[in-house]
């Protein structure tokens, strides 16, 4: 066995199949999908050759900014209210003694529901007849505050936003909680002999200690954000009046209900090298060292 694995022929055999895979799968269609934003092209006639006139297309196109800004709106609220909220419920659940196994099950639950079942699910609670959450507004208020959660421009992102974060805090806090369980009790302890207190603790303590992982949270909800599409999809399609629109869903709907395809294809191009510059700004700015404890 150790002469086998000391023999790199046994890696190569073993690393192949997933470069192929990974090529097939990704190399190759960000490879075509950049042909393709060369041409005009409608899946079935001759394609045509305009140069980067699809890529120009998208300084000019109204709602293509409109869903960019969506997706900001969606990277936004993840960084400012999802990952504050995560170290938060992860700090809580760490200090708890009993039952804590149940706790981390349960924010994890919603993370193993496909997001077709959350959006539909959603969909129900904002129901402005019959859902749970107007029919609770009605017992406590006045019928005037009940709203078209969906249906309202105003309202209808932010509550998009909820239903996401709902599905996806728990993953996170999943990985918090990790690296905040992992921290050695001798830190801890000695940190409470020198007279520290539970936010002091917080602070000076846990927060440094689990910033790598904060870090890998924070690359993760900006490009998840930054590509969100069945949630959207399914609840609103973009609407209403395009108020929910997003990157991911304007290219499905130019590239296969208009048969844009290369314009499509430009769109689809402009999301990768967006999230690939986020990415790459957010990885030089939040450069983590090993944690030495």
């Amino acid at each position: 066995m150790n002469k086998a694995l000391k023999n790199p022929i046994t890696y190569i055999a073993f690393i192949i199949p997933t470069l192929v895979l990974y090529a097939i799968f990704f190399c190759y269609p960000v490879i075509v999908s950049f042909i393709y934003g060369f041409f005009r092209w409608d899946g079935i006639t001759e394609k045509v050759f305009i140069g980067f006139d699809n890529f120009a297309r998208l300084w000019d196109d109204e709602v293509f900014r409109k869903a960019l800004l969506n997706n900001f709106y969606f990277m936004v609220f993840s960084l400012i209210v999802n990952i504050p909220l995560v170290f938060l419920i992860s700090i809580i659940i760490s200090k708890v003694r009993r039952m804590r196994d149940f706790y981390k099950s349960a924010v994890f639950v919603p993370v193993v529901i496909s997001t077709a079942t959350v959006a539909i699910l959603f969909g129900v609670l904002y129901n402005y007849d019959s859902g749970l959450i107007n029919q609770f507004i009605r017992l406590v208020a006045p019928e005037s505050w009940a709203r078209e959660w969906l249906s309202d421009p105003k309202l209808a992102l932010l509550s998009i936003l909820i239903a996401n974060a709902w599905q996806n805090v728990g993953f996170f806090i999943v990985l918090c909680l990790a690296a905040i369980l992992n921290i050695p009790k001798e830190i801890v302890e000695a940190s409470k002999i020198d007279g520290v207190n539970g936010w002091q603790e917080t602070w000076s303590i846990t927060l440094p200690l689990v910033k790598p992982v904060l870090f890998v949270m924070l690359l993760l909800s900006v490009s998840g954000t930054m590509k969100v599409l069945d949630i959207v999809q399914i609840m609103t399609n973009g609407g209403p009046f395009q108020s929910t629109e997003v990157m991911a869903t304007y290219m499905l709907k130019v590239g296969f209900r208009s048969m844009e395809l290369g314009y499509g294809s430009a769109i689809g191009v402009a999301m990768f090298i967006i999230i690939l510059v986020l990415t790459g700004i957010l990885q030089r700015l939040t450069k983590s060292e090993e944690v030495q404890y």
